[in-house]
């Protein structure tokens, strides 16, 4: 059976002329499937008109706005690390291309042996910078009294130097009295 026009005019918010709704109405009285329908749609509606508005919960908008403050961040992290990357992408490609570029000029030889004789000297330096500092620890307990003699006496010197200092500033500064012969 044929539910065409009568299930376009029951899903149709449009008016239906007397005709119409004559046959629509002997329809429903035959037709099993359009009554299901028509109930259906009529419960639909009154759900729909009877419901209340929905209402967030309190604190909905600061929650919101905290969640969409992170996601912002996590976006803007997420840039930069895209960024960084195709940066040091570039980077690469371009070394990569000025090695290929000048791979005739380059004496590999000549720079492994150089890399080798800077590391060498490296460990060379660090080498003698540990035994200059083991000879300074084993000769500590001799050094250790002459160390405090002269820093005693260099600390002394310099509080003699400051003492006289400040003494002649006071009496460069001391104001002259009138009638008195300055020698």
């Amino acid at each position: 059976m044929s539910h065409q026009p009568f299930e376009t005019w029951l899903l149709s918010d449009e008016e239906l002329n007397p005709q119409q709704k004559l046959s629509l109405d002997e329809h429903l009285q035959t037709c099993e499937e359009c009554q299901k329908l028509s109930n259906a749609l009529h419960q639909v509606n009154v759900v729909i008109t009877t419901s209340h508005e929905p209402t967030p919960q309190p604190g909905f908008t600061q929650r919101w706005h905290k969640r969409l403050l992170v996601h912002r961040h996590q976006e803007q992290q997420r840039r930069m690390w895209f960024i960084t990357l195709g940066l040091f992408g570039i980077a690469g490609f371009i070394i990569s291309a000025l090695l290929i570029l000048n791979h005739q000029s380059i004496n590999w030889v000549y720079e492994l042996s150089n890399f080798v004789a800077n590391f060498s000297l490296a460990a060379a330096r660090v080498n003698q910078f540990w035994s200059i500092l083991q000879s300074m620890i084993k000769a500590l307990p001799i050094l250790l009294p002459i160390m405090i003699l002269f820093g005693v006496g260099l600390l002394s010197a310099m509080t003699v130097l400051i003492i006289t200092w400040f003494s002649s500033l006071i009496r460069l500064n001391k104001p002259i009295k009138e009638g008195v012969s300055v020698r």
